[in-house]
């Protein structure tokens, strides 16, 4: 029986056209054991950008927008100066006490997308479930009496970066062909998992996260 522990070997694969015959079969697993077959009706994000705060070389923007009808996700939007159009990363964080906010010696979420956006990409950092101000639901959900929600904390957060890539690719400025992914621990599972089901995804740098060794934990990273 696998577990978050078991030492995964990769296969090998001599041909393109055998990776993707497996690569279209793991992209269907990953979506029916998030509850996203079929995937939820697209539905109006009504997002919201306000806030605004300049710096000399960057800028920086509160953001709210809808999943689904009624649940929000809530991110920071930093953008470069000048017209673009620019490529775009999304940057998920990972289990940290401050979340997206984080800013410390092991990890600074915030100067990781002030870098970005210096270096000319915009970048936009979203919550978790349950952090900062994703607080319609807790972080963690899972129990016999939440299972009746019909929905998993890995489902509603991957349904979140797809949603993601939608606003993104929404925003004047932003060129859709280059459209980027990274983040560390829970934010390099949402990194890969968004990488494998969105082929908008053109580059995905997970960190310190999956390994051959080590498969997660958290609700929100085992569907």
């Amino acid at each position: 029986v696998r577990h978050t522990d078991t030492v995964f070997t990769m296969p090998r694969f001599d041909t393109r056209e055998a990776w993707e015959e497996t690569a279209a079969r793991l992209r269907r697993r990953v979506l029916l054991s998030s509850g996203l077959v079929p995937m939820p009706k697209e539905t109006p994000l009504n997002a919201k950008i306000f806030d605004r705060i300049e710096h000399g070389d960057y800028s920086v923007e509160k953001v709210h927008f809808e999943v689904r009808p009624g649940f929000l996700a809530t991110g920071n939007l930093y953008r470069p100066k000048g017209e673009g159009p620019f490529p775009a990363v999304l940057n998920p964080h990972g289990h940290w006490k401050a979340g997206r906010l984080e800013d410390t010696d092991t990890c600074s979420v915030p100067a990781r997308c002030i870098t970005l956006a210096r270096m000319g990409a915009v970048a936009f950092t979203y919550d978790m479930i349950g952090y900062v101000d994703s607080r319609q639901f807790s972080h963690n959900w899972g129990r016999e009496r939440e299972k009746l929600w019909g929905v998993h904390p890995f489902a509603l957060q991957l349904h979140t970066s797809l949603r993601a890539v939608d606003f993104l690719c929404s925003l004047p400025g932003v060129d859709p062909e280059r459209i980027g992914c990274t983040g560390a621990s829970g934010g390099g599972t949402q990194t890969f998992a968004l990488a494998a089901v969105d082929p908008r995804v053109k580059v995905a740098a997970p960190v310190n996260m999956i390994s051959a060794h080590f498969q997660g934990g958290c609700e929100c990273e085992n569907a």
